[in-house]
């Protein structure tokens, strides 16, 4: 006589045996999916690293840009910006980020970027910490979905997932400005360039002192990635996340030959103490002028 509990457990068995294979793999693509989308919070207070600053004479033959960044900051910001326009068209970088986001301060992000001003080009591939993505290719206008109703999800990137993501999906496009790309930064990736930073340094200073709350100072020189550079300190009356203002201190370092915002320190506080950091953004080994080409941002360049 069969016992009846007996062909029930081989029938379960056989159940398991024949969906394991099905049950393992979805299992990794959980997994993976955990991995690659999972925000990891820095540590508690930032470690922030730069050159003393000293407040050197003003000298006899000062280059004319030197003189009136120490007279007049913003004034030099907006003649920073018309050279930038005039003179630069591409440059490569290597920038490290850090910022507060909703989940806690990020880890420290290492990204080697090249940037192309016509058509706006950014090619970003990150070398230390990344994110959802592991590199990012955005050509403004070039891949955008119509059908979507939010202005926000119509503006896409190509995307490389991480190495391991990479075997199951070689690239994926994405809004620049959807929900993973608010939750991954404080800036999108169309917001990056020299031109976009000296943007937003004008535009939020000229506003403030339209207000008489702005206040903008030569703060010294110092050397930043082994350069010279000049320090300027703008201080706003920040109220917190979603205020008028981004920040309540903001040291911003200016490179002499360049002239180009090439370091920035934002705090919530009036000394810059770092465990009041709400973003730092640094621009190292800065080439300016390479002459980069189509195929620079062509995905196939890339893998993707």
């Amino acid at each position: 006589m069969t016992n009846l509990s007996d062909n029930r457990g081989s029938t379960l068995t056989r159940w398991i045996s024949r969906r394991r294979p099905r049950i393992l793999v979805g299992l990794l693509l959980i997994f993976i999916f955990c991995m690659q989308y999972q925000w990891i919070a820095g540590p508690d207070t930032p470690v922030v690293l730069r050159e003393s600053v000293v407040m050197a004479e003003e000298p006899v033959n000062a280059d004319p840009f030197e003189m009136l960044i120490r007279r007049d900051p913003l004034a030099a910001l907006i003649e920073a910006r018309t050279q930038h326009r005039r003179s630069v068209i591409d440059y490569e970088c290597v920038m490290i980020k850090q910022e507060l986001l909703p989940a806690g301060m990020s880890e420290e992000q290492e990204i080697k970027v090249r940037f192309r001003h016509a058509p706006y080009s950014v090619y970003m591939e990150w070398l230390r910490n990344p994110g959802p993505a592991a590199r990012v290719l955005y050509i403004k206008g070039r891949w955008t979905n119509s059908d979507a109703t939010n202005p926000d999800e119509r503006e896409l990137a190509i995307a490389q997932p991480g190495v391991i993501a990479r075997f199951f999906l070689k690239s994926i496009k994405q809004p620049i400005h959807g929900r993973l790309a608010k939750k991954a930064s404080r800036r999108y990736v169309d917001d990056f360039g020299f031109e976009k930073t000296l943007d937003r340094l004008i535009n939020i200073s000229e506003m403030a002192k339209s207000r008489s709350e702005l206040t903008l100072t030569f703060a010294g020189e110092s050397r930043f990635d082994g350069r010279p550079v000049c320090v300027i300190r703008r201080h706003l009356p920040y109220t917190g996340e979603g205020g008028l203002y981004p920040d309540r201190t903001a040291e911003i370092l200016v490179d002499q030959e360049h002239r180009v915002p090439v370091a920035i320190y934002c705090y919530s506080d009036d000394e810059g103490q770092p465990q009041n950091l709400l973003a730092k953004y640094e621009y190292h080994n800065v080439q300016m002028r390479v002459g980069l080409t189509d195929k620079d941002f062509e995905p196939a360049t890339y893998g993707m």
